[in-house]
């Protein structure tokens, strides 16, 4: 005969046994090897899947509408983008993360998915308590008058960026990323960029020794090209340097159609003006003396040698000065320049001989000095007259010979 507690009725209203020891779920090794997941809302028709990183106590939330299977994959599959694919999931009883397809998802993954004792919250109790944080906090942030996306968003800005004791006073963006996120509380007190000052040295240095950069500078008012790009081309355009904007970039304003664009230093180059006040002209008739291979004078000169004699409005007679020597070869032919003597003149002054096509000029052989003078002379009558360059023509012949273009 059953007596006291052992009859089996008197057990069924026996009260709850005392808890067990708290178990808590093993520390991993690694950050993002282990999740906890879980569904909390709904929000003024939203649903939000929460998921835990217990290593970084990092947290990651997706507003949904739709707390079906296929919608769960959908935002697991974003996280696992950003982070990579954990090697556990640990999740409720819920029909989206007991369905078959979950389970495919998982194996196919080579996921390892835990799902806790129904109705025992406490064993994922990360996420539980994310939940409860996360409900409360939007409370009061939404009662200022924000919106329900720019609450989330705050929350989980100064959520990641709060140091705990738990995480070593550091933050969770610090374990999880490596590195403390920039927040409005970031402004009390500068992060210390020695570091980053050291690698961007390293690399500037690298830079310059590799491309062989040269420091280039301009000033406001500065007179330069400007490197215009087109399709599959460019080509330099004259600008002025209106101000400097930076280290290397300036405003320039463009002289074709009076534009104002940003150039960098790269693209522009110094433009120098021309100077033609002090600039001494070359004489016309240089190019003759360049043809023949002479020195120029550094003066023409104004007084015409003794022996060319200068008949200006004569009629022309066919005389040569004596004093001038014949060109002729050792064999005693007259060379190709020679006049013949059965020619008539008919040439009455000096403009009558230029319009005459292929009238022949040549300088005077009675010079010593190789060049005494650059005027022309004519061979017909040796008459010397003022010719425009333009109406000269130098043909190649041994003796040196220009031709009065008609």
């Amino acid at each position: 005969m059953l007596r006291g507690r052992s009859h089996p009725q008197i057990q069924l209203f026996v009260k709850t046994p005392t808890k067990v020891p708290l178990e808590s779920w093993p520390i991993p090794d690694k950050p993002w090897s282990r999740i906890h997941i879980d569904y909390a809302g709904p929000v003024d028709g939203f649903n939000f899947l929460v998921i835990v990183d217990p290593y970084s106590k990092w947290p990651e939330v997706h507003v949904t509408k739709s707390t079906t299977k296929k919608a769960t994959l959908k935002l697991l599959n974003h996280s696992f983008a950003t982070f990579g694919v954990p090697e556990t999931i640990v999740s409720d009883n819920g029909t989206q993360f007991t369905s078959q397809e979950f389970q495919t998802f998982c194996s196919s993954q080579g996921i390892r998915h835990i799902r806790i004792a129904p109705y025992h919250p406490q064993s994922n109790g990360l996420a539980e308590r994310f939940v409860d944080t996360l409900k409360r906090s939007l409370r009061k942030i939404r009662s200022g008058g924000k919106g329900l996306e720019e609450a989330l968003n705050t929350f989980l800005q100064v959520y990641r960026s709060t140091p705990t004791d738990d995480l070593g006073n550091k933050s969770p963006a610090e374990i999880m990323l490596g590195r403390p996120v920039r927040t409005i509380s970031s402004l009390l007190k500068p992060c210390d960029s020695g570091i980053l000052l050291r690698n961007k040295t390293k690399q500037n240095d690298a830079f310059n020794k590799r491309h062989g950069a040269v420091h280039r500078g301009f000033k406001q008012g500065d007179l330069v090209y400007a490197k215009i790009y087109a399709p599959n081309s460019w080509q330099w355009k004259p600008a002025t340097v209106i101000e400097k904007i930076g280290a290397v970039n300036y405003n320039v304003l463009l002289e074709e159609g009076n534009r104002l664009i940003r150039s960098h230093a790269n693209h522009l180059k110094t433009r120098f003006q021309k100077c033609c006040s002090s600039e001494k002209h070359p004489s016309p008739l240089s190019i003759f003396f360049d043809g023949f291979g002479l020195n120029i004078p550094a003066e023409v000169p104004q007084n015409v040698p003794a022996n060319v004699q200068v008949r200006k409005g004569q009629p022309l007679d066919n005389e040569v000065d004596p004093n001038l020597t014949n060109d002729f070869s050792d064999e005693g032919q007259p060379l190709d320049n020679e006049v013949d003597p059965n020619l008539t003149n008919d040439f009455s002054d000096e403009e009558a001989a230029i319009e005459k096509p292929n009238v022949r000029l040549q300088t005077t052989p009675a010079v010593k000095e190789p060049v005494q003078f650059a005027t022309p002379i004519l061979e017909r009558g040796r008459r010397m007259i003022g010719i425009k360059k333009n109406n000269l023509v130098q043909k190649p012949f041994h003796n040196r010979e220009l031709y009065c273009r008609a």
